[in-house]
C-alpha cells in the first residue's frame, strides 16, 4: 500500500515537471499554484540543476509575489548558487513576518555555516530547534549533517548525540556519530559507537570497513584484517576493503597475503597503477626483485606520472649496485613529487655512492627540512660528515635534530661518540648519561657504529661509572 502511494506521487510529480517543461518549450506562461512551484523548484534543486531552479523561482515570484514559502524557496536557490548574502537578505526580511517557520532558521544556519561563521550558525539552528514541535530528531540530524559536511565534526557530534538521546536506536545517527569521532581521531570512542550501530545493523559492510580503517591506524593489523573480512563477507564487491586489507597485511609484514589481496582488488575497474606499484613493493620487501620490477614496470605502463614505481625501481637498482641507473629513476620520482622526504633521502644515499658529496648533502638536507622529526635523515648525514673527517659539522647536524627529538637514543649515542672522538670528554659524558637514563642497554649500540671506541679506556670508564651509579 505504501509503495503504491509513493509510485503515485512520483508519477504525479513527473506530470507536473512535464507540464512545466512543455510550457518552457512553447515559450508560454502556465499557471501553477504555490505547492506546485515548491515541488518543481525542489525537483530541480535535487537534480542539481540550479539554473532551471532559478528560472522556476523567478516565474513563481511573478505569479505569487506574497508567498512566504516561495520566498524561502528562492533563498534556497540563491544559496545553491553561492549567493549567500542575497539569500540572507530575503530570510532576514521573512523572519520578522513568520518567525515560527523552522526552515527559515535552518537556511540561515546553513548560510552562516558556509560563510564559516559557525557560532552564528549554531544560534540559528538552535532557534529552529526551539520552535520544532515534532520529529525533532530529524531536525537535529539535518543540523548535524550540515556541520559534518563542512568538517566541523565536534559541533556535529553534539547534535548527533542529541539525536541518540531521543532515539538510542537511530542507526543513521549512530553511524554518522562514529564517523565524526573517527575523523577527529577519537578512535576508541568511534569503535565503540560503530559496535553499537552493528548491534542494530550487523550487516553493514561500511561500518566494518570503517572499523578496519581505525584498527589499521592504531597498528592493530590483525583486528583490521578481521574487520575487512567481515565487510567482504557481507559485500564481496566492496573493492576498497580488498585494498585496505592488503595494506594491513603489508603493514604487518605479511607480504604474500598482501599480494593476494591486492590481486583480488585488481579484478575491480580502476586505474591500477598504484596497486601494481604496491604489489611491486611487496615483492621488493621479499627480496624478489625480478617480480618487483615486473610490477613496477606494469604500473608505469598504466601511468608514468606516479612517483612510487620510479622510486621502487631506483631502490632495487641501488641494492644491485647499479648506482648511475638508480639515480635516473630516483631523480624521476623526485621530479614528480619533490615534497617526499624519502625520495630525497634515497637520492642522498645514492649520491654518496656515486662520489657526488655536494649533491648528497643537498639531498639529505632537503629530507631533513621536509621531515625534521625523522632522525634517520640527520643521523645519516652526520655519519656522512664523520666518514669525511668533519666531526664538528656532524655534531652540528645532530644537535639541530636533538632539539626536536630529545629522547632519541641513537642521536644521544652518536653525540656521545662524536664528542669523545673530538676529545670533549664532558660533553660525551653528558650525552651518555642521557642515554643511560632512557635505557642502559642502548649504550652497547654505540660500538656497532663506532667500533673504534671499543678500546677507548676513557669512554669505557665513563660508561662503567655511570652505569653503576
Amino acid at each position: 500500500m505504501i509503495d503504491n502511494t509513493e509510485n503515485f506521487l512520483d508519477d504525479d510529480l513527473q506530470l507536473l515537471i512535464n507540464r512545466y517543461e512543455e510550457m518552457t518549450k512553447a515559450n508560454k506562461l502556465y499557471f501553477f499554484d504555490v505547492h506546485e512551484f515548491e515541488s518543481i523548484i525542489t525537483y530541480y534543486i535535487e537534480q542539481k540543476n540550479v539554473v532551471e531552479a532559478a528560472k522556476v523561482s523567478q516565474i513563481a515570484d511573478q505569479q505569487h509575489p506574497s508567498s512566504i514559502s516561495l520566498r524561502i524557496k528562492k533563498a534556497q536557490v540563491l544559496l545553491n548558487q553561492g549567493l549567500h548574502f542575497e539569500a540572507l537578505n530575503i530570510l532576514n526580511g521573512i523572519d520578522q513576518i513568520e518567525n515560527s517557520n523552522k526552515e527559515i532558521w535552518l537556511l540561515k544556519g546553513n548560510i552562516y555555516n558556509m560563510l564559516g561563521k559557525f557560532e552564528k550558525a549554531q544560534t540559528q539552528f538552535n532557534e529552529a530547534l526551539n520552535i520544532c514541535t515534532e520529529n525533532k530528531e530529524d531536525l537535529l540530524f539535518r543540523i548535524a549533517l550540515a556541520f559534518e559536511q563542512l568538517n566541523q565534526f565536534e559541533l556535529a557530534i553534539d547534535y548527533f548525540e542529541q539525536c541518540i538521546e531521543i532515539d538510542p536506536e537511530d542507526h543513521e545517527a549512530l553511524f554518522e556519530l562514529g564517523y565524526c569521532h573517527e575523523k577527529i581521531r577519537n578512535d576508541d570512542e568511534s569503535i565503540h559507537i560503530y559496535e553499537k550501530y552493528l548491534d542494530i545493523n550487523p550487516f553493514s559492510d561500511n561500518a566494518w570497513y570503517n572499523i578496519g580503517i581505525i584498527y589499521n591506524r592504531k597498528d592493530l593489523f590483525e583486528k583490521a584484517i578481521e574487520a575487512y573480512d567481515f565487510s567482504l563477507a557481507i559485500n564481496p564487491k566492496h573493492s576498497k576493503a580488498y585494498f585496505n586489507k592488503a595494506n594491513a597485511h603489508a603493514n604487518s609484514g605479511d607480504f604474500e597475503e598482501a599480494i593476494k589481496s591486492y590481486t583480488e582488488y585488481l579484478e575491480f575497474d580502476d586505474n591500477h597503477a598504484t596497486t601494481y606499484s604496491y604489489i611491486g613493493e611487496c615483492f621488493e620487501k621479499m627480496n624478489e626483485y625480478e617480480q618487483a620490477l615486473i610490477n613496477y614496470e606494469t604500473a608505469l605502463k598504466i601511468d608514468e606520472n606516479i612517483p612510487e614505481p620510479w622510486f621502487g625501481m631506483g631502490l632495487i637498482l641501488m641494492y644491485q649496485d647499479k648506482i648511475e641507473e638508480a639515480l635516473v629513476y630516483l631523480e624521476k620520482a623526485k621530479k614528480i613529487d619533490n615534497s617526499n622526504p624519502d625520495y630525497w633521502f634515497a637520492l642522498g644515499s645514492a649520491y654518496t655512492r656515486s662520489q657526488s658529496p655536494n649533491r648528497a648533502v643537498r639531498a639529505f638536507r632537503e629530507a631533513i627540512d621536509l621531515d625534521p622529526h625523522d632522525t634517520t635523515f640527520s643521523i645519516t648525514l652526520a655519519e656522512f660528515y664523520h666518514q669525511n673527517q668533519k666531526e664538528e659539522t656532524a655534531i652540528d647536524v645532530l644537535l639541530e635534530s636533538y632539539h626536536l627529538n630529545p629522547d632519541c637514543e641513537q642521536l644521544l649515542n652518536n653525540l656521545a661518540a662524536l664528542y669523545m672522538l673530538k676529545g670533549d670528554i664532558n660533553a660525551s659524558e653528558h650525552y651518555l648519561k642521557k642515554v643511560i637514563d632512557i635505557n642502559p642497554k642502548y649504550i652497547q649500540d654505540i660500538f656497532i657504529q663506532f667500533p673504534e671506541l671499543e678500546e677507548n679506556k676513557i669512554f669505557n670508564r665513563i660508561i662503567k661509572a655511570n652505569s653503576i651509579s
